[in-house]
């Protein structure tokens, strides 16, 4: 019997078919609507150069507050170049994704979505703190809750919104252009594929590890981008980033040098300088009594966002917001505190009163020494440690998250034996429809443990109510005028939280005389908060703007005013054992002669006993040397090979 003929045709026309579908042995062989694989590769690092240069300039636009004059490259400027290779770093990190995922667009999404977020993120930074958004700021995404509460319910909406759309914008267009550019994978050359992708991330992950040495003298990445124009303000984060880019700031703070070396450190320098204040200190203390702080209980208190609001030109109130905290500074020692930062920056101004070091020495990279110098130590010279060797048990009182600024691991590398943090305070009272535990549930705080303790305590106590944001808190009787719209309705719920901030600090001083435990308190505002307008500063001035009250308090009668009432945070600590007529050691020794010559500081600024500010070449001889002195010990004690530490720190009769 014959056999059909028709099935064999279709066999035959089978086997014809799957012959056809086999891998073309070049690339003139592929199938028609197939492209090469050099043709996709091609193709994508064009999208991803076009890409890379875009979420480049998204990032610089929205940093900038879409200020196009500062944020877009023009040709007859040095910013073009520096622009090119800012985009050849955001190149890097797309190609890496996308030779990880095997995927174009999506990749492309998530890059744009991350550019917008961290320039939005950074102008919102900028506006609130006049500083912009550093490497060690990622410490801050586990406490999302703390940094939401500094911005508008409004301003994270938008920024989440604007986001999810940056990475939409990415993703869409894959779904448009995938048969253009199709996934990074061929079955039939699965081999080659996987090698060249590896291949890939191995070159752009090593490249990318090279620029975290951007900091180190020979590294040629910052070669090249300084031979494309950047310019680093030493004094000026913000003016690093916005004339130089957000990739060239950010990149400027990877791995930085906490502190310059000064010249001639070692250890005999060190060694003969200790010695030199040390002798200094002994003639000092003669006639002083060595238990004048033993069994004196000793705060200091750290009162978030707390200012004197009628300084601010231009702004009326219907009456004084603190009249008990302006008394007591009447009746002891007190003055104006300058601080480094405006509305931000509370740890940075802690670590200098705890620490006696000034940020302003520290590059202006180590703008966060909680988060970058810190924890590079198990132990770190601070007052905690000192007044623990006097026989204090030192304690943190903190009424909100322990982990805020990386408190639960910088306290205990300070000298701390514990920290009370909000979970574990006994009162966690608010006032009025307040946010944050109130100033007065964090004084009794501090009065129980002082009342339960058995030997002197050294607490440093950092405050949370009047943090930001202002708005529907606390009722005030204060009227504030010159003034209008947010700004009036922030300024009036600040003032209500002034009004009950010095209620509070009447009520502590009160129970403290009251126990009859010699007790010794500090007490600071960490800075302005960051509402008050922009003309209101320019009519202020700069540096009041950056100055709060302080007052040194004791319950055994007045503390003698110092000679110049103006003060950096770093002196609080030395001036109060002075005060108490304690003896000093010989870091403080130093501090108390530095303050003599230079009683306050910042950036770029030295000021003068008769109050100007002016730059370190128009020093004394003596104040030249007495600064050298002070940078050549800070170095030995946060940097450097702490050879001086135990005779700097020693107790005087210890």
């Amino acid at each position: 019997m014959s056999r059909p003929i028709g099935p064999l045709v279709d066999a035959g026309a089978t086997e014809a078919t799957a012959a056809s579908r086999r891998t073309p042995t070049s690339p003139d062989d592929a199938p028609e609507g197939r492209r090469p694989w050099h043709g996709i590769v091609l193709g994508t690092l064009a999208v991803a150069l076009g890409w890379s240069a875009l979420c480049n300039l998204a990032v610089n636009v929205l940093q900038a507050g879409g200020d196009l004059s500062v944020a877009v490259p023009s040709p007859l400027t040095r910013s073009l170049p520096l622009f090119a290779v800012s985009t050849f770093v955001v190149l890097l990190v797309l190609v890496l994704l996308v030779a990880l995922t095997a995927r174009v667009w999506v990749p492309c999404g998530l890059l744009l979505g991350a550019a917008v977020l961290l320039g939005a993120v950074d102008h919102t930074k900028l506006v609130l703190r006049d500083e912009p958004l550093y490497p060690s700021d990622l410490t801050f995404v586990s406490q999302l809750g703390f940094v939401s509460d500094m911005v508008t319910p409004g301003a994270v909406l938008a920024i989440v919104v604007v986001t999810l759309a940056a990475v939409l914008a990415g993703v869409l267009p894959g779904r448009l252009l995938s048969h253009r550019f199709p996934p990074l994978e061929d079955r039939h050359r699965r081999y080659d594929v996987v090698a060249t992708r590896a291949a890939t991330v191995l070159v752009c992950a090593l490249v990318l590890g090279y620029l975290h040495g951007f900091n180190d003298p020979s590294n040629r990445a910052r070669a090249l981008f300084e031979g494309a124009g950047a310019r680093w303000a030493p004094w000026s984060q913000s003016g690093t980033y916005l004339v130089n880019g957000f990739v060239a700031g950010t990149l400027f703070n990877l791995d930085p040098v906490l502190m310059h070396r000064p010249d001639g450190y070692g250890r005999r320098t060190m060694q003969r300088l200790a010695d030199r204040y040390a002798a200094e200190a002994a003639a000092f203390n003669a006639g002083r009594d060595p238990a004048a702080l033993d069994d004196t209980n000793v705060v200091v208190v750290l009162s978030e966002s707390f200012s004197d609001p009628a300084r601010v030109a231009g702004v009326r109130l219907s009456r004084d917001p603190i009249p008990f905290t302006r008394s007591v500074m009447g009746s002891t020692a007190s003055g104006s505190m300058l601080t480094q930062h405006l509305g931000g920056g509370t740890a940075n101004v802690e670590f200098e009163a705890l620490t006696g070091m000034s940020v302003s020495e520290l590059t202006v990279q180590a703008s966060a020494p909680y988060q970058v110098l810190v924890p590079r130590s198990r132990e770190f010279p601070s007052a905690a440690r000192y007044l623990t060797a006097t026989g204090h048990r030192a304690i943190g009182v903190h009424p909100f998250s322990a982990t805020t600024y990386g408190r639960d691991k910088v306290y205990p590398r300070l000298g701390f034996a514990d920290l009370v943090d909000q979970d574990h305070m006994r009162h966690r009272g608010r006032a009025g429809h307040g946010a944050y535990i109130s100033d007065d549930a964090a004084f009794r705080e501090v009065t129980d443990r002082i009342a339960t303790s058995r030997r002197p305590l050294f607490v440093n106590l950092v405050t949370m109510q009047n943090h930001r944001p202002y708005g529907g808190q606390f009722g005030a009787r204060t009227r504030v005028g010159g003034v209008s719209g947010d700004t009036l309705t922030q300024a009036q719920d600040y003032v209500g939280g002034l009004e009950r901030s010095d209620a509070a600090l009447r009520r502590f001083l009160s129970r403290l005389t009251a126990s009859g435990e010699p007790t010794a308190v500090v007490f600071y505002g960490d800075h302005l908060p960051g509402f008050w307008p922009g003309d209101l500063r320019k009519r202020t001035g700069e540096r009041a703007f950056h100055e709060t009250p302080y007052f040194l308090w004791s319950t055994t009668g007045p503390l003698p005013s110092p000679k110049v009432r103006e003060s950096s945070p770093m002196y609080f600590l030395p001036d109060l054992a002075d005060g108490l007529g304690a003896p000093l050691p010989a870091y403080w020794m130093l501090l108390h002669d530095l303050r003599a010559e230079i009683p306050a500081l910042r950036p770029g600024e030295y000021v003068l006993p008769d109050g100007r500010g002016v730059q370190e070449r128009d020093l004394s001889p003596r104040a030249r040397r007495l600064l050298h002195d002070y940078r050549l010990v800070q170095y030995d004690l946060s940097v450097g090979r702490r050879y001086a530490e135990s005779a700097l720190l020693s107790p005087p009769n210890g």
